[in-house]
């Protein structure tokens, strides 16, 4: 990846009062959230990919070796390795619809001649069998579904039937995939295919399109988004909902300002926006939205900023920032940097009850967009977060993941991670570690109260592991880890969660510490983000 491949992140606390004075919600802990079970899926892989169908079966997918696909069928405590749909891969993602159907994208698959593609794969049997989606226009010995001149990279997929074919109609399912561009401007793009997969639409720029909406937000998204990107995810409101069909894709973004200092593959900038653009149109038109903008040298890629929508199809960010930080935290190191929490990377969400045409409620720098993001970790538990993962249920119903260690991490005056800052004091000059990571879950059931003040939105946050699932630096710079001093990139570059029918979360993670396998946390007991 490119933008995948980026800047670390990390996260922790600030004392409440300081929260409220700069209109954090202050992450207040709740009642008790249901527990998690960890559970091992198979051979080490990073970055896992991981979904439900509507019957409940998982499916974890890694590019570690090809395009690894891993089956559940009891709630995620055991699992089975499933057809291999391509034995090369780059990042891949997955996606069902209501028949049951999993798609599987897949980077640099070892059928594209052209390289840096993007590949759709399909499976009616549970993953037994996969065939390969082709682009409209080209032979798939040719180009594959993504079939752009300006190269893929970060693909996400999404699928859904839409009205007036039954839920096992696979045959007329909508699928979109999701990318930005690797050679050209780092534009958002999508082919759609409106025959289950089987073809794909020619690349269509989201941006070029975005007719719909506030017109002067437009200009400014497209202005703020060229150069610098990295794609969040792809979504589509289901059939029955207030917004049905309504097409969601989400990235976070730098600025003009910064682009002189590298453009696309150096990932030094700070991402401090997030937007999306949605269509109801099929992919048609655009209106392109701001969901918030945290401002320059506060950095929201680690590399990723998590994306969903709830069951209702409101969309939904979480990510980890320094969005407390100022300049002097790049000068810090030692005893000085540890004792200044407003350095640390905390974990953030903002979301939209409105389908993604407002949030937080609004207030913030462009119509629509959020003044507020809601502080998830709480301000006890300091250190860095990195890796969001964000699951949501009933609209104001949301569980969000992150790894988090009890030490900041150094960063620049742009506030990136310093490469190896994590990954020995003796070895690294302004190292802090090796620092140990564990996976946390955070989970809210009234977001509606709220982003901030006493009555504000609770949290109940739960540790999942107690023995680090990784040791050491992380490092997300993207094609800039190479030859960085104690970094490593075994994790790649994210986490993934997944809602299943009953309301249980569950959070795809590698582990190469003392595991060293491919591992997935299952929330038990009662699970509270949908109705039953």
């Amino acid at each position: 990846m490119k933008n995948s491949r980026h800047a670390l992140l990390a996260a922790a606390g600030i004392a409440s009062v300081v929260a409220a004075a700069i209109g954090l919600s202050p992450g207040v802990l709740g009642a008790s959230t249901s527990g998690y079970t960890v559970a091992n899926v198979g051979a080490y892989g990073g970055e896992p990919s991981i979904v439900s169908d509507n019957s409940g079966r998982l499916y974890i997918s890694t590019p570690s070796g090809g395009t690894i696909t891993y089956r559940s069928t009891n709630h995620g405590t055991s699992w089975t390795q499933v057809t291999t749909a391509d034995p090369g891969s780059g990042d891949d993602c997955l996606a069902t619809d209501q028949s049951g159907a999993v798609y599987l994208c897949n980077l640099n698959g070892s059928l594209d001649v052209v390289p840096l593609q993007a590949d759709v794969w399909k499976s009616v049997d549970r993953g037994q069998t996969w065939t390969q989606g082709a682009p409209i226009t080209r032979q798939a010995s040719v180009c594959a579904a993504s079939c752009s001149p300006f190269g893929v990279d970060r693909d996400w997929v999404a699928a859904s039937i839409p009205p007036p074919y039954s839920a096992s109609d696979t045959s007329h399912a909508e699928v979109v995939l999701m990318y930005h561009d690797f050679y050209g401007p780092s534009e958002i793009w999508v082919n759609i295919s409106h025959d289950g997969g089987a073809t794909f639409s020619p690349a269509q720029p989201v941006l070029a399109t975005a007719v719909q909406g506030d017109p002067t937000t437009a200009v400014v998204v497209g202005a703020e988004t060229f150069c610098n990107t990295v794609p969040a995810g792809v979504a589509i409101a289901p059939p029955g909902t207030p917004h049905a069909g309504r097409i969601f894709v989400a990235w976070i973004a730098a600025d003009p300002v910064q682009n002189a200092s590298g453009c696309n593959v150096s990932m030094f900038q700070s991402f401090h926006n997030l937007f999306i653009s949605y269509s109801d149109d099929n992919g048609v038109t655009w209106a392109a939205q701001q969901a918030f903008d945290a401002g320059i040298g506060h950095d929201a890629s680690s590399p990723f900023a998590a994306f969903t929508i709830d069951n209702q199809g409101n969309p939904y960010f979480g990510f980890t920032i320094n969005l407390q930080s100022d300049p002097t935290c790049s000068t810090k190191s030692g005893a000085a940097l540890q004792s200044a929490t407003y350095c640390e990377y905390d974990t953030y969400l903002v979301w939209s009850n409105d389908g993604g045409r407002t949030w937080d409620g609004g207030g913030g720098r462009l119509p629509g967009s959020a003044a507020t993001a809601y502080r998830v970790s709480p301000p006890s538990e300091t250190g860095t977060h990195q890796f969001p993962t964000i699951s949501a249920g009933d609209p104001g119903k949301v569980v969000v993941g992150y790894l988090r260690t009890p030490l900041i991490e150094p960063t620049d005056a742009l506030g990136k991670f310093l490469p190896g800052g994590c990954a020995s004091s003796q070895t690294v000059a302004y190292g802090v570690g090796p620092c140990p990571w564990n996976l946390y879950a955070a989970q809210s059931l009234n977001l509606q109260a709220g982003p901030s003040g006493p009555s504000g939105a609770i949290w109940a946050v739960t540790q999942i592991t107690s023995t680090p699932m990784h040791i050491g630096d992380i490092c997300n710079l993207g094609i800039a880890c190479i030859g960085r001093a104690g970094s490593n990139r075994h994790l790649l570059d994210f986490n993934m969660s997944a809602l299943d029918p009953q309301g249980c979360n569950h959070i795809a993670y590698a582990d190469d510490n003392t595991v060293n396998k491919l591992r997935v946390a299952n929330q038990s007991g009662i699970c509270s983000l949908t109705k039953h």
